[in-house]
């Protein structure tokens, strides 16, 4: 997990954790592109997508591993 922003909460579920982190990620993508600076846009941006890559590809494997 990224030292930028802690996103875990006490739902019961992990996969459920991953989609509310996803659409908090995604929400705080829509300030980072309202960003003055283009450089420091860009950079957060990045972070930010790294972080919901990775989620994304958790809950994906997750979700295929009970399909099984």
């Amino acid at each position: 997990m990224s030292k930028i922003v802690e996103l875990r909460r006490a739902v019961g579920f992990e996969n459920e954790c991953d989609i509310e982190d996803i659409v908090a990620l995604t929400e705080l993508m829509i300030v980072m592109l309202a960003q003055p600076d283009a450089k420091t846009a860009l950079d957060g941006m990045q972070r930010l997508m790294g972080i919901v890559a990775d989620r994304a590809r958790d809950l994906r494997a997750r979700l295929l591993e009970d399909r099984r």
